[in-house]
């Protein structure tokens, strides 16, 4: 090639050496003569632009020499360094190597998927974890300690203290208990426990990995909570480590069930387990099972008796023939089929032939005699309500402090006893509260409850006479009606369909609401319910504790004078929340159960709430010291050394009950006195002693104040806030107005005061900061301004469950049939409580199991009820 031809290439690329630098650095060559050919574009660019030409062919032999001598060697280099942009280029993008083992940060990745797990750091993760598992598995099991069976059967009768938590009340059950040694055991028990709690006991390892896998996926998705336990598991758990619940107990139970499968032989494990298990009816262990369920040792029992003490296994309390045959012969049934079906150990022929077997009848506990049996069924009742079964309550070993008072409850029944010789099925409930907190600090439900299981202070029912008026009282204040409203106290007195008598008809001419409760009178009481709604003193009752299920409640005008039929306890509960100013707290009688390692199992949370406003409380509360002062109760002013009392008495229809509740400001305490027949209704009650009609202020004032007296010896007196002005008073009062054109009968007259000899109005009530003035209707402005504040009835208290239902058809026949019109009953004299009878049309009637108390009601109808 000329040298006019190489000028004009190599002039070429000094024109443009990027074309030349695009090859060198794209472009891979191979070695030998086409390199010698072709110079370097690189090198022949950098001569022509550096070097001057000066001896022709010579000089650019000599470069183009150079050249390639130079162009090999960059080649390799860019070989080595350009690789990773080479690659860049194409479909993929190179991986870059992982700066540690993990790979993490993730080499290579920008942004959010820098940070995401590699591959290997979860591998590494989920090596670490079955590490860890496989250790800490090792760890347990040989930590895991298998104590003697005896050391946790001592502790199994859960034991129940009074509130200092130190003094025992008593315990669930007796532990009776025989071991007998394997060989007596009869193998027809053996074959039947095993068909029916675990077919595979003599081949698995002390766990089933199939049944706890079962368990497990029924419990995630949300089934009834299983177990998957084995014979060893149950063993372990009833034994050893007690009901877990948890799953870190049962794999702490599935280690001690492998372990002892391992040092123990599997009749062992077995005799072991029938030796100790508890079947009901106080019985632990096979022998005493039998003895108790057939009267016979177990080395009798035959394929049929050892089937029906493995049916009852699973809940000896609820499946108990005498419970519930027929549950009880599902399960035995149960059982040998599974005897057929599952381990071959009887014939279907065997089977046919067997017939259900009869038990003897069971005998009370000793562990629950005498009055502290009582408590002690009121605190199972309670924690069986919270969720616990009575298997686990009888067995669990717990440690239950109640909130019983051991000084209160030895006052109480001190009191009970006083009395002397009662008549002939006279029956009383006490129940003393802390009205702060609602708990129980004394009970009285009867002299032992091995022979009388009926609880006289929670299940027992009787009508509540005139202690039914507070709920009156408490309506009208809500009502806007004030202490100082008046009514007429006439006596008799007629309404539509219903005539109401004072206690010996007595005319008390115009009173105060404040009077109307210190003399319990029937008619003045009549009158405000008419006007203002028999409906609103339903509503009070409820609002303030009583069930709406309680028998005999209505909204007829006749429940002033307390034809409903509630428990003792239910009324201290109502007179409770007025004692607190309005704030409602159930009762209750357990204030913490620990399990046997000392670990807290459950403690009572309050579920106060308020359902009164406090200025009606504190008002009501001061009509209410009028009974024990100069009404009724008076004789509490010498039995309580002058310490301010509030409260009410009651007496129902012919003197069939007889009530006190009242309270102080630190306790409350409701008494109750009926006398139930073989029929299911009331008697009379019988007197005796000093006084020849059982009314409120008889024998219950008396029982009230002696119990109070002594709980609160030494303890301070507490007045009562004195009362206040509502703020809808005047807007409601103003109604009095037009009672005169509403009323039935002829407008009030006031009585001579000859008549009337109890209308004296005690000093507690006539309040300096009220002015009464204010109270007359003539002063009063009409006005349309509705209360705001003083109707709570959108907040309902938490209500006792009632032990019957509410029966109320009109085709019921009443207790009392074809009264007189205005039938009166004499008292006891001096005595300042009044019955009144109730004369009209149609009937009610509520009937309530356990006490046997009937209630009737009316409106516009015929009934009765009682009044003081």
């Amino acid at each position: 090639m000329s040298d006019s031809g190489r000028s004009s290439r190599g002039s070429s690329r000094r024109t443009n050496p990027s074309a030349g630098n695009r090859r060198a650095a794209g472009v891979r060559r191979a070695s030998g003569a086409s390199d010698a050919k072709k110079p370097a574009p690189g090198a022949a660019s950098k001569g022509t632009s550096r070097t001057p030409k000066k001896d022709g062919g010579a000089t650019r032999g000599a470069a183009a020499g150079g050249a390639a001598a130079a162009g090999a060697g960059s080649r390799s280099a860019a070989s080595r360094h350009a690789a990773p942009a080479r690659s860049g280029r194409g479909k993929g993008r190179g991986k870059v190597a992982a700066t540690n083992f993990l790979n993490y940060p993730r080499a290579g990745k920008k942004g959010f998927w820098r940070w995401l797990p590699s591959f290997r750091l979860l591998a590494g993760a989920f090596a670490l974890i079955v590490l860890l598992g496989l250790a800490g598995t090792v760890w347990l099991y040989k930590t895991t300690d298998v104590p003697e069976p005896s050391d946790f059967a001592l502790a199994q009768s859960s034991r129940v203290y009074f509130s200092d938590g130190e003094t025992e009340m008593g315990k669930f059950s007796d532990i009776n208990r025989t071991p007998i040694a394997n060989d007596e055991i009869p193998q027809t028990v053996k074959d039947a426990v095993v068909a029916s709690e675990d077919a595979t006991f003599y081949e698995n390892r002390g766990i089933s990995p199939k049944g706890i896998l079962r368990a497990l996926v029924n419990n995630l998705s949300g089934g009834a909570r299983q177990g998957g336990s084995t014979i060893t598991q149950q063993y372990v758990e009833r034994y050893y480590t007690g009901t877990n619940t948890s799953y870190v107990g049962k794999v702490k139970e599935m280690f001690m069930a492998i372990k002892i499968d391992q040092e123990l032989p599997k009749d062992e494990i077995l005799s072991r387990y029938l030796n100790t298990i508890y079947f009901g009816r106080g019985a632990y262990g096979i022998e005493e099972a039998s003895q108790a369920y057939f009267g016979k040792p177990a080395s009798e029992m035959d394929e049929s008796e050892a089937a029906l003490l493995v049916a009852v296994i699973p809940g000896p309390s609820s499946y108990d023939p005498a419970v519930n045959e027929e549950k009880a012969q599902s399960l035995w049934a149960r059982v040998i089929e599974r005897e057929v079906n599952d381990t071959g150990v009887l014939t279907a022929e065997q089977a046919d032939a067997l017939e259900f077997p009869k038990t003897v009848e069971p005998k009370k506990q000793n562990s629950l005699g005498g009055t502290n049996g009582y408590l002690l069924d009121q605190v199972r009742t309670e924690l069986i309500n919270q969720g616990y079964t009575q298997d686990e309550l009888n067995t669990g070993g717990f440690k239950i402090v109640s909130t019983v008072d051991k000084s209160v409850q030895d006052n109480t029944v001190q009191s009970i006893e006083d009395l002397g010789d009662r008549p002939e099925n006279n029956r009383v409930g006490t129940m003393t509260l802390d009205p702060s907190s609602g708990a129980i600090r004394g009970m009285y439900g009867g002299e032992d409850y091995v022979t009388q299981s009926i609880n006289d202070a929670t299940q027992s029912r009787m009508q509540a006479g005139s202690i039914f008026k507070t709920f009156t009282l408490v309506a009208a204040l809500q009502d806007g009606y004030s202490l100082y409203s008046t009514w007429d106290g006439n006596s008799p007195k007629s309404f539509p369909g219903w005539t109401v008598n004072n206690f010996n008809k007595v005319d008390y001419g115009t009173v105060s609401l404040s009077q109307a409760t210190t003399n319990s009178i029937n008619t003045a009481f009549a009158e405000l319910n008419v006007e203002m709604g028999p409906t609103k003193t339903k509503e009070a009752a409820i609002e303030l504790g009583l069930p709406e299920t309680t028998p005999g409640l209505d909204d007829y005008a006749s429940n002033v004078l307390g034809s409903a039929s509630p428990t003792v306890r239910e009324m201290a509960e109502a007179y409770a929340t007025i004692a607190s100013g309005g704030v409602y707290h159930s009762a209750y009688i357990v204030e913490t159960m620990t399990n046997a390692d000392g670990s807290k199992e459950y403690e009572h949370k309050d579920t106060a709430k308020r359902v009164l406003d406090e200025g009606v409380a504190t008002n009501a509360t001061v009509a209410l010291q009028g009974p024990p002062s100069t009404g009724s109760a008076k004789a509490l002013v010498d039995i309580m050394d002058g310490r301010p009392v509030a409260g009410k008495t009651g007496t129902s229809e012919s003197f069939r009950s007889a009530w006190f509740v009242g309270f102080t400001p630190q306790l409350v305490t409701g008494v109750g006195m009926f006398q139930p027949n073989a029929d299911g209704g009331e008697d009379p009650l019988t007197p005796w002693g000093d006084y020849s009609n059982i009314t409120g202020g008889s024998y219950p004032t008396e029982i009230w104040g002696a119990i109070m007296s002594r709980s609160l010896e030494g303890q301070d007196f507490e007045d009562f806030p004195e009362a206040v002005r509502l703020d809808n008073q005047k807007a409601v009062a103003s109604t009095t107005t037009t009672r005169t054109s509403t009323r039935t009968q002829a407008p009030r007259t006031k009585a001579p005061t000859t008549e009337a000899p109890t209308t004296e109005e005690p000093t507690t009530e006539e309040p300096t900061t009220e002015e009464p003035t204010t109270e007359e209707p003539t002063t009063e402005e009409p006005t349309t301004e509705e209360p705001t504040t003083e109707e709570p009835t959108t907040e309902e208290p938490a209500e006792e469950e009632p032990t019957t239902e509410k029966s109320t058809t009109p085709a019921e026949k009443p207790t009392t049939t074809k009264e007189p019109a205005e039938e009166t009953t004499t008292e006891s004299e001096g005595d300042d409580e009044a019955q009144g009878a109730t004369t009209g049309q149609g009937t009610g009637k509520g009937t309530s199991k356990g006490s046997s108390s009937t209630g009737t009601g009316n409106g516009n109808g015929k009934g009765s009820g009682g009044g003081d």
